[in-house]
């Protein structure tokens, strides 16, 4: 009899690691570090598409201000509010939209590639967590020394109980997280593309929407903050901005800008590392202002 040949013993298939930086044994470079746990934060959420929020979120509905532009005010402070609400909506995907196992906050930092993640990161994070909690975006519950489980209130700023939108909503891309563009956008110019995405809505790009003084203001932005913004997204090749007449064909008519957010770039490319706030663009110059076609 034929003695039997042994087998070769499987190679065990490591399980999917945990969100928490610091449980993998190789150390990532920073930008890998961002990517990894971005990418892990969308395999957390199980979603298949984008992240639903009201309009109210984008837009104004009292004199106070649309929560977008409130969560902005501050400068760097305002980026990763608006950056860390964002991703916890992410996360959050079933009532009561809480996030029951805490994520630290030098993890959110890494994740949202801020420098030096462990302390000045970390402290970033928390400072924002914080005001948050003051301005009931969201609840924190407390628990002895481990990080506080986080609870979502409303996006719209009133707080009740957060309530996932059925209709009249804007839908923000899970290429922003998939693709890293939420790590290296600066604040003014993803507030823009977010407030932009609310102009857009389901319009065709055969016909882009304009946007008069009113439609402007509704959002809360400075001046210089849709002009700063605008340009990082146009040099990124995310937005096309032209110019085109407005009016009946026997009206008085005036050249407004049309404008235009690539969603399926943002779904599609990974964002670069270079600083995109300068005058010169680094693509094709699809995304600069050019008149009507």
């Amino acid at each position: 009899m034929t003695p039997r040949t042994p087998r070769t013993p499987r190679t065990p298939v490591p399980p999917v690691a945990p969100l928490q930086g610091s449980d993998r044994q190789q150390k990532l470079a920073p930008e890998s570090e961002s990517a990894y746990l971005l990418r892990r934060a969308v395999e957390r959420s199980q979603r298949t598409s984008g992240l639903q929020l009201p309009r109210a979120f984008f837009r104004a509905t009292s004199d106070e201000g649309p929560p977008l532009a409130a969560m902005m005010r501050g400068g760097r402070g305002g980026e990763v509010r608006l950056k860390l609400y964002l991703s916890m909506c992410l996360v959050a995907t079933k009532a009561p939209y809480r996030i029951e196992q805490p994520i630290p906050a030098r993890v959110w930092a890494s994740m949202l590639a801020l420098p030096d993640p462990e302390l000045n990161g970390a402290r970033r994070v928390s400072d924002a967590l914080t005001w948050l909690h003051k301005k009931d975006y969201v609840r924190l519950v407390r628990s002895g020394g481990a990080p506080p489980e986080v609870r979502l209130r409303s996006a719209s700023g009133n707080g009740a109980k957060f309530v996932r939108p059925l209709t009249n909503y804007v839908q923000v891309p899970l290429g922003l997280w998939k693709n890293q563009w939420i790590a290296r956008l600066s604040g003014r110019s993803l507030a823009v593309l977010l407030a932009l995405l609310d102009l857009q809505g389901g319009k065709d790009p055969a016909s882009p929407p304009s946007m008069n003084t009113q439609q402007r203001n509704r959002y809360g932005f400075s001046q210089d903050t849709w002009t700063r913004g605008e340009r990082e997204l146009k040099n990124l090749d995310l937005l096309t901005v032209r110019r085109s007449p407005q009016g009946a064909e026997f009206d008085w008519r005036r050249m407004r800008n049309t404008y235009w957010v690539d969603v399926e770039a943002l779904n599609s490319r990974t964002a670069p590392l270079h600083d995109p706030s300068g005058a010169d663009s680094h693509g094709s110059g699809r995304g600069h202002t050019s008149p009507e076609q």
